[in-house]
């Protein structure tokens, strides 16, 4: 399945999502939303991604290069680790973050990863 990314300028909110996928289940970690199916994660909408990974806005609507997502899942934790990469000044410019949250949703443990 393809992986999309679509970023709203004026809202700030990053969007990264398998193409024709619907979500069945959402869970909140402070600013990312992750979208889940029966078969693990089809989408992620990170709010304020500009704040959150100290970059330009318009660098995350032009120059986005990469993103990689990790998910750790186990019975109580869910553990989120991102990275990105845009283009400034021709340089390759990489940010991370990583968020914690209760699994309060009963996901099944495991590891999922999405890249772009």
């Amino acid at each position: 399945m393809t992986i999309s990314v679509d970023y709203d300028f004026e809202n700030d909110d990053l969007f990264i999502y398998k193409k024709g996928a619907k979500s069945k289940e959402t869970l909140d970690l402070d600013d990312v939303l992750l979208d889940f199916d029966n078969e693990g994660i089809v989408g992620i909408e990170i709010l304020d991604a500009s704040k959150m990974f100290k970059v330009d806005k318009y660098d995350l609507l032009k120059n986005l290069i990469k993103f990689e997502a990790v998910i750790k899942i186990t019975k109580d934790v869910i553990k989120l680790n991102m990275k990105l990469e845009v283009l400034k000044r021709n340089k390759g410019i990489v940010r991370e973050s990583t968020l914690k949250g209760l699994n309060y949703t009963g996901l099944n443990e495991g590891k999922m990863e999405i890249a772009c």
